[in-house]
């Protein structure tokens, strides 16, 4: 069986769950990860409220036990992922895959200069809610069967590329609501390390032939995540 190394950029923000994919992809043999890190001053990554905090601390806990982890790859800060500077720092170290992770939208010439090998993962099941806070939204509509993760295919459309895996989280009673990142963030490396391995191999990658369009949502306010959360807390009473 032919087996290569891959040269994979990540484009991502430095926060905790991000950093853990990091450790995870660089277990990998025959992977050589370059991390653009978009400019902290882009993405604001301090948790004030006391919900995000207790999800910080939660993260923090569980994805490096002993200590954070330090990583060697070879890292680049970028201002914006759409500008000229980093459209051409990708055609020049020209890698086989390209993945998002947490970055805004990306235009049509990052997507090109990737030449179309640029999947994302989003922490969310798709083809129910696309965009943002999905986890959440899930939880909000009482949809607890739709509270997972996707990687699929970058297009110039927001999350509606052909998908590659999707896996659906089986809630239990011993999950709360500021584990759910946590969690998402798990199922969605597990996914991101088996496209790897398949490309390692040189196997072409199956998409879903038949996929649904879900529907776009936005940040989730304050107030609409207590609901949220709620829900999750009266779903586990119902069902106990």
């Amino acid at each position: 069986m032919m087996v290569f190394k891959l040269k994979v950029i990540l484009l991502t923000t430095k926060t905790l769950h991000h950093q853990y994919m990091i450790q995870k992809i660089n277990y990998l043999k025959n992977v050589e990860l370059i991390v653009f890190f978009i400019h902290k001053k882009n993405y604001k990554n301090n948790p004030k409220k006391k919900f995000e905090i207790k999800e910080y601390n939660y993260e923090k806990k569980n994805f490096f036990k002993k200590k954070f982890f330090k990583f060697k790859n070879k890292t680049y800060y970028i201002n914006n992922l759409n500008s000229k500077t980093s459209i051409d720092l990708v055609k020049k170290i020209n890698p086989n895959l390209g993945i998002l992770f947490g970055t805004k939208k990306v235009n049509t010439k990052l997507i090109n200069a990737f030449k179309k090998k640029l999947i994302n993962v989003h922490r969310g099941i798709m083809q129910k809610y696309r965009g943002l806070d999905s986890e959440y939204w899930a939880l909000y509509n009482k949809d607890f069967q739709s509270i997972g993760a996707t990687v699929h295919y970058v297009n110039q459309f927001l999350d509606k590329g052909k998908i590659i895996f999707e896996k659906k989280l089986k809630l239990n009673k011993n999950i709360r609501c500021h584990h759910l990142k946590y969690i998402t963030t798990l199922i969605a490396t597990r996914c991101v390390i088996k496209t790897l391995k398949i490309l390692i191999k040189k196997k072409s990658i199956k998409v879903f032939k038949k996929q649904k369009v879900g529907k776009y949502y936005s940040f989730i306010n304050n107030e609409q995540k207590k609901v949220a959360c709620k829900n999750l807390n009266n779903y586990f009473n119902r069902i106990s």
